[in-house]
């Protein structure tokens, strides 16, 4: 019986150690997801803001400013 008891404890051993490198490869893919996420929105905000830019026609004066 001593046996089997030490067979299950060896695998209770690698079981979590398999568990515990799965979740430091889970943080680690959850880093790079934020990095991968935050840099989508940069380059998201960047083509709004030179689409917008490309479609608002520039200021034009305005009599008002012509009679300065």
């Amino acid at each position: 019986m001593s046996g089997h008891s030490s067979r299950l404890s060896a695998d209770l051993r690698w079981v979590e150690a398999m568990l515990t490198d799965l979740q430091r490869q889970i943080d680690e893919l959850a880093g790079e997801l934020r990095a991968l996420s935050h840099l989508v929105h940069v380059h998201t905000l960047a083509t709004l803001r030179a689409d917008t830019d490309s479609t608002v026609a520039p200021a034009t004066p305005t009599e008002t400013d012509d009679a300065r």
